[in-house]
């Protein structure tokens, strides 16, 4: 069984849509959005989906070595759907006790997607679960803007480089500007290393705000990542899965839900299943 390695078992009452979003590609957007749901699953089993909305490349099914029967395709296309309970049998479940829409397994096929779909998908998951997470293409596509504006949570996400910094910059000038920015704001700070030239003052001075979590650059992310196994399952001493805790813990704030024992029965019948 993974080791438990939230420190809080505070969740909020209210159901959360936490929204993981950078204007650009490569700065580990999907693993902080992939180790945010393993996190909330601790604190909350079998009440945590994460969504991939990345429609053409998303890899959340790659990163938590998932091989689904159904994508998002399938879930959005489905007349049965509108119903929640099938709905929910339409999920892939991932054996540390949460629910994954994992990506389309073609750029064609997810095309086929709209952003008025996505949005609507995201409303009837918050109908059935506590926390969504969502996992978004770089930049501010149709569907970028649409799990953005669905957002009680906006994780931000750039690195210690001045055109991430810059580009992250604006992006939040322009949803501001839009009016969808959503009241709860985590900036994170990826990939930090001494190597780089710039600092978390620097970064900040480009955003014009405070840099919420820093996450150090590590190599048992990147181990983890090839294994199919989110770093704070395989290595949660290790300083960058301590930061994402840190950041699940922002983003799980609220009052304590302790799981029921139907919730542990379930969890471990899914672990036992999956071995």
């Amino acid at each position: 069984m993974t080791e438990s390695v939230v420190s809080t078992t505070e969740v909020p009452v209210s159901d959360r849509v936490i929204t993981v979003f950078s204007p650009r590609g490569g700065v580990g957007k999907s693993t902080i959005a992939v180790n945010i749901a393993v996190g909330l699953a601790q604190v909350a089993p079998l009440q945590v989906v994460l969504v991939d909305a990345d429609v053409q490349f998303g890899d959340v099914a790659t990163l938590l070595d998932l091989d689904p029967p159904q994508t998002l395709p399938d879930l959005v296309a489905a007349e049965p759907a509108a119903d929640a309970l099938v709905l929910k049998t339409m999920l892939t479940v991932h054996p540390d006790g949460f629910y994954v829409v994992c990506g389309a397994t073609s750029p064609v096929n997810g095309d086929r997607v709209s952003g008025e779909q996505l949005a609507h998908l995201i409303d009837q998951l918050r109908d059935i679960f506590r926390f969504v997470i969502v996992d978004t293409a770089a930049g501010l596509g149709e569907h970028a803007l649409a799990m953005i504006e669905k957002a009680t949570d906006a994780v931000a996400v750039c690195t210690l480089a001045v055109p991430s910094a810059r580009a992250l910059g604006t992006q939040l000038t322009v949803l501001t500007s839009l009016g969808i920015m959503p009241a709860a704001r985590h900036v994170v700070l990826n990939l930090v290393d001494q190597k780089s030239g710039l600092s978390f003052t620097d970064v900040e001075a480009t955003l014009g705000m405070a840099v919420d979590i820093g996450i150090p650059r590590s190599r048992a992310v990147l181990i983890s990542t090839n294994r199919g196994i989110p770093v704070i399952s395989e290595n949660p001493r290790s300083p960058a899965a301590r930061a994402l805790i840190a950041l699940i813990a922002r983003c799980g704030a609220g009052q304590t839900i302790a799981p029921t024992p139907r919730h542990r029965k379930s969890l471990f019948n899914l672990r036992k299943a999956s071995t």
